[in-house]
């Protein structure tokens, strides 16, 4: 009879230790997962550490390389001033050499390796400093490079005969791009605001066009700046760039 006894208080302690074990592995998974958090952290505290002097040292450089694309701009555009200058010198010389002086300039002039100035028009454009409403809608609120494109295209309808962007000389191998978020003019990426100068370009034409409308639209309803002024003397610089002639050859006299 002292037999089932035991037997009972046996199960009994069963009982309880088999009561305890979930609450042995409950704590055993919150460590784990704390464990894991904490290393997570610690992982991505390291990263952001070690990519702080990378990044640091991607900007220097872009700084520096843009400094220098700078400094080499400037000395092309110098040389080319003396290439014009003793182009204008030699010219005094006889009348042939005058007329073939002359031809280059105007050469020089519609290839855009010459610096011009005159009267024309300056636009700006800007992105929104309004906020959207939600993350899709963020890139009606900026410039993008289609619209810096159209406005150059309706620019030389209007009677632009020489036109830049932020400083950069558009040429006929000249291209308007988008990297990421940048846009690229030449292979230069720019940053907003952005100036568009036109010399040549009438007013009223270019008001008529169909961009300068959608702008006008496009200033209410998302708040892009549009600004269109016409000056007395507009500057643009020559480009700078290679000019390549790849399939292009002299055309015969008749």
């Amino acid at each position: 009879m002292r037999q089932p006894a035991r037997i009972g208080s046996l199960r009994r302690f069963g009982s309880r230790h088999e009561r305890t074990r979930p609450h042995l592995w409950l704590a055993l998974v919150l460590g784990l997962a704390g464990f894991l958090v904490v290393v997570a952290i610690f992982s991505a505290r390291t990263e952001r550490h070690n990519a702080e002097p990378r990044r640091a040292r991607l900007i220097s450089l872009i700084q520096n390389r843009r400094g220098t694309v700078d400094e080499l701009d400037g000395e092309v555009r110098g040389l080319r001033r003396r290439v014009d200058q003793a182009q204008a010198s030699s010219s005094r010389l006889d009348a042939n050499q005058r007329q073939q002086a002359q031809q280059t300039s105007d050469l020089s002039a519609l290839a855009g390796t010459k610096a011009l100035a005159g009267p024309g028009l300056v636009v700006q454009l800007s992105d929104s400093i309004r906020q959207p409403a939600t993350p899709q809608e963020a890139g009606a609120f900026r410039i993008h490079d289609a619209d810096i494109q159209l406005v150059v295209n309706d620019l030389f309808a209007a009677g632009a005969e020489a036109v830049s962007v932020n400083g950069n000389r558009l040429v006929a191998t000249s291209a308007i791009r988008a990297a990421g978020a940048t846009i690229v003019v030449n292979f230069r990426p720019l940053n907003t605001p952005y100036e568009v100068h036109a010399i040549g370009a009438r007013l009223e034409d270019f008001n008529k066009s169909e961009i300068a409308k959608r702008f006008g639209r496009w200033e209410d309803l998302y708040g892009l700046g549009f600004k269109v002024g016409r000056r007395s003397k507009v500057e643009v610089p020559a480009f700078t760039g290679r000019v390549d002639v790849g399939v292009a050859t002299p055309g015969g006299t008749s």
